[in-house]
């Protein structure tokens, strides 16, 4: 039997992750990596996770309806101001583990860097799979445990400390137990979602930007951005720090 998914350290209530439209090469890389997995268009895409919705505008730029959700109602009520008046937008405050759509609604889900502090993510993984349409597609980032840094920062003895910390995703019993979130191998979401019934039909790597805050040497790393972007296609890319994954819903589910 697997052993349970561990809860973020913080175990903090949130789905999604502050975005700021000031990182444009950060989402651009990731919109590309996405239109790497997929051809980005259909009738309806969710945003899962959406934030103020950043990622969600130009990856939902070919869809004729793009709904995202979110708990976070500060961001989202930035999200409703960035569309207010486009009739394609819908920004609902709403939890991932309990979507209210109907059955099949959506053609593509989206979910960039959300999963990491989704408290029950089975559960939320089984709303994806009852919300997308047989034969849709779920797009996901999430951080990789191969990356040999920890990002999101630890919390000890009630003190959060954001720091990078070094190595601390090789280290599992300790990162489950410290980590403000959590990281994921290929294999372990493979077993996510696996078990709600996607099936993973393609998986890349995303290398680091050095666009966002909490890490002062990020200005002075920030020329190395070209060098990241080739470090995606070496063999080193496993090593990234965002795993990049489509996940299909079968047209037709096994009856075994």
């Amino acid at each position: 039997m697997s052993s349970p998914l561990p809860t973020p350290g913080a175990a903090q209530p949130i789905v999604g992750a502050p975005r700021d439209a000031s990182c444009r090469k950060t989402i651009s890389v990731i919109k590309n990596k996405l239109a790497g997995l997929s051809r980005l268009r259909g009738r309806r895409m969710l945003d899962v996770g959406c934030g103020d919705g950043s990622f969600t505008l130009p990856v939902g730029e070919h869809f004729q309806e793009v709904h995202g959700i979110d708990v976070q109602e500060d961001w989202l009520a930035q999200f409703r101001r960035r569309v207010a008046g486009d009739p394609r937008f819908t920004v609902t405050a709403m939890s991932a583990s309990a979507m209210t759509y109907p059955d099949a609604h959506f053609d593509t889900l989206v979910t960039i860097e959300t999963i990491e502090h989704i408290a029950d993510l089975p559960r939320a993984a089984a709303e994806m799979f009852r919300v997308l349409r047989p034969g849709g597609e779920l797009l996901l980032t999430c951080p990789n445990r191969w990356f040999p840094f920890e990002t999101h920062g630890i919390r000890i003895g009630g003190r959060e400390y954001s720091r990078r910390i070094p190595l601390l995703p090789y280290l599992p019993p300790l990162h489950d137990r410290f980590s403000l979130a959590r990281v994921f191998t290929v294999r372990a979401l493979d077993r996510i979602f696996g078990g709600a019934g996607f099936r993973r039909a393609r998986v890349d790597y995303a290398w680091p930007t050095f666009e966002h805050g909490g890490n002062r040497l990020q200005p002075l790393l920030r020329p190395l951005f070209g060098g990241m972007r080739r470090m995606e296609r070496s063999p080193m890319r496993m090593f990234g720090s965002s795993i990049v994954a489509r996940y299909d819903k079968p047209h037709t589910q096994s009856l075994g």
